[in-house]
């Protein structure tokens, strides 16, 4: 009788352990190595960013006094005071001042990539060995395609570029052709910013890096992690902060 109730006490036993098992291995609060992979480097960014906050206006007020020599002064200016024609002139001039204000916009977005690029790379080094999770892989090749893109995207703002688009100026003689010439001139000055982005994306910002840092995010949720994390994940490479 006590044998038989001892028997079945350790049969309940196994059963109990048996069934304990696989639930633990089903705990929620228990992440996957990806998944806190993922919120420790987060977690890093963050802090490198909050710390690099002050060197962001440093760097864009610097950014934007290697540009101010060639707000409204150097060759290029001297070529568009050279033009007698009064609207070529205007339209030069109005081209050039378009033209100063999308690098100086560019400038700053540089000088912002220059301060937070440290914690970027150091953010990135903490994936040189790859996620098994190909969604989350997948996420953390795009943010390597972001740094790159802002390395190209960001690279032109120069006096350098400003006085090289400004050597095209020239005046010519009033007559329609003299109006296509010249707004050929000026529109390329106004588009140069714009082209320069879109060269820059075309090369390193496709689209589906952008799904493919959305999808991460909702993958890290799915496999329990935190939904802040998650999306700082995504977004964190913003140069807003």
């Amino acid at each position: 009788m006590i044998r038989s109730v001892a028997r079945l006490i350790a049969i309940s036993l196994v059963a109990l352990l048996g069934a304990a098992a696989p639930a633990a291995a089903q705990d929620p609060t228990v992440k996957p190595e990806d998944v806190v992979r993922v919120e420790q480097a987060v977690t890093g960014l963050a802090t490198a960013k909050r710390t690099a906050a002050h060197e962001v206006a440093e760097r864009q007020r610097a950014a934007l006094k290697a540009l101010e020599p060639c707000k409204s002064g150097g060759k290029g200016w001297k070529r568009i005071r050279a033009v007698k024609v009064k609207v070529q002139r205007s339209l030069y001039t109005r081209g050039a001042r378009e033209l100063w204000k999308g690098l100086a916009e560019v400038a700053g977005e540089r000088g912002a990539f220059e301060a937070y690029r440290p914690g970027f790379e150091r953010f990135l080094s903490r994936f040189d060995q790859p996620l098994a999770d190909p969604v989350l892989q997948a996420g953390v090749d795009a943010w390597r395609s972001r740094v790159a893109y802002y390395e190209a995207a960001t690279s032109f703002a120069t006096c350098a570029n400003f006085g090289k688009l400004l050597k095209r100026v020239r005046q010519f003689k009033e007559n329609v052709r003299a109006d296509y010439l010249a707004g050929d001139i000026y529109n390329k000055m106004v588009r140069f910013v714009a082209d320069g982005r879109r060269s820059a994306a075309s090369r390193h910002w496709p689209s589906r890096h952008d799904a493919a840092l959305k999808a991460a995010r909702t993958q890290l949720v799915a496999l329990g992690g935190n939904d802040g994390y998650a999306t700082f994940f995504a977004f964190g490479h913003s140069l807003r902060g």
